[in-house]
């Protein structure tokens, strides 16, 4: 497993880093994965913070974002309301990792079922973990995930 991680870690280095709009209300939990994302000497990630999902819609006009990791707890709208949102803004062509604390099963399979990468509870979700989806994410999307339903 180590061998893995050391091979996942030098990929992400070996080009620039992976561009991360977090949409996340809560400064604590924003602030813990821009230090998650962060570790070691190489930059593999750049976190790009808003604080909802309208802040995140005006970000999204404008190109340069490889991976949205959002929050499905937010003020403005929330659970599947606030991906589609996300989606939308995004034109459908970013990969979105859910990074929430809504346990629901609903929630899980609708974000998912919508065309989510991945779905990730906070207080479950290691670092590591946090950062293999994120890579995962943006290599699918990459090579155009055709799983993402358009309706």
């Amino acid at each position: 497993m180590i061998h893995r991680v050391k091979t996942l870690e030098a990929g992400i280095r070996a080009g620039s880093p992976i561009e991360v709009l977090l949409v996340e209300d809560d400064a604590d939990a924003a602030e813990l994965v821009q230090t998650h994302l962060n570790r070691g000497q190489d930059a593999a990630f750049h976190v790009q913070w808003t604080l909802g999902v309208v802040e995140a819609m005006i970000r999204l006009a404008d190109p340069g974002i490889d991976v949205i990791l959002l929050d499905l707890g937010l003020p403005e709208f929330s659970g599947t309301m606030s991906y589609r949102a996300i989606e939308i803004a995004a034109g459908r062509k970013l990969p979105v990792v859910i990074f929430t604390s809504d346990e629901s099963d609903t929630s899980r399979e609708l974000t998912l079922a919508l065309g989510a990468t991945d779905y990730l509870l906070k207080h479950e979700t290691s670092p590591l973990r946090l950062r293999q989806a994120l890579h995962n994410a943006v290599q699918r999307g990459r090579r155009g995930s055709g799983g993402r339903r358009l309706c």
